[in-house]
C-alpha cells in the first residue's frame, strides 16, 4: 500500500491524516509512534466538546512539543480526577505503516515492510536444560 498522506495540525501532537486511503483527511491526536512506525492516535471528531477542551488544555501547555502526547496525558489528572491517559485511552486506536488499522487491545502488533516477524527469544533458552537443586552437575 502506498504512504499514506497526513499533514501536521495548528496545534502540538495533532495531525490530518489519510485513514482510509481515500484522499480524506481526518484530525487526530497523535498519542505515539514506536520503533515500528506505528502510529498511536484517536479521532477528535469522536471527541465531544468537553473532551475537546480538556485534550486542548493539555496539549497547549508550556513545553508540551517537548513530549509524546502518552507522557503529557499520564502527567494530568482531569477535572473528574481520572487520570487523562487512562481516560484517552479507550478511544486509541493504531495505524500500521500498511495503512491497516487495528485495536491495541487485540493481540496484534503491526511491522514495517519487509520484516517478517516480531522478534524472538533466543533458541538456546528454549533447548537449554533446567536443573533442580538434588541434581549433579
Amino acid at each position: 500500500m502506498a504512504r499514506l498522506q497526513s499533514r501536521k495540525g495548528a496545534l502540538p501532537h495533532i495531525e490530518w491524516v489519510d485513514l482510509k486511503g481515500d484522499g480524506t483527511l481526518i484530525e487526530v491526536a497523535l498519542v505515539k509512534k514506536d520503533s515500528q512506525d506505528n502510529q498511536y492516535f484517536f479521532e477528535l471528531n469522536k471527541l465531544d466538546a468537553i473532551d475537546r477542551q480538556r485534550l486542548f488544555n493539555i496539549i497547549t501547555k508550556m513545553h508540551s512539543d517537548k513530549f509524546e502526547l502518552w507522557d503529557l496525558l499520564s502527567q494530568h489528572t482531569l477535572g473528574n480526577g481520572m487520570n487523562a491517559l487512562n481516560y484517552y485511552h479507550q478511544l486509541v486506536k493504531i495505524l500500521t505503516p500498511s495503512g491497516t488499522i487495528i485495536d491495541p487491545k487485540a493481540g496484534i502488533v503491526g511491522v514495517k515492510p519487509g520484516i517478517q516477524k516480531v522478534a524472538e527469544a533466543p533458541a538456546e533458552a528454549e533447548t537449554a536444560p533446567v536443573k533442580t537443586e538434588g541434581e549433579s552437575q
